[in-house]
């Protein structure tokens, strides 16, 4: 899988996870303004997490495809 598929796959992914573990069931609970601090900021450190682990799978990906090769 390309980088460009893991990053749309993971960054959406975990900062929707991110979000529901602050607290947020719903995007309606953002409209709301309850805890929306804290649900923006663990949002975005889910998908600086997603970003991250894509680049950490893609690398892992072309080492064993290097090895592969030789």
């Amino acid at each position: 899988m390309h980088l460009r598929m893991r990053l749309i796959l993971w960054i959406p992914a975990l900062a929707y996870a991110g979000f529901l573990l602050a607290g947020g069931s719903s995007p309606a609970s953002l409209v709301q303004g309850v805890n929306l601090g804290q649900d923006v900021t663990l949002g975005l450190f889910g998908g600086v997490l997603g970003f991250l682990l894509a680049v950490l799978f893609t690398l892992r990906q072309r080492r064993r495809e290097l090895r592969a090769v030789r």
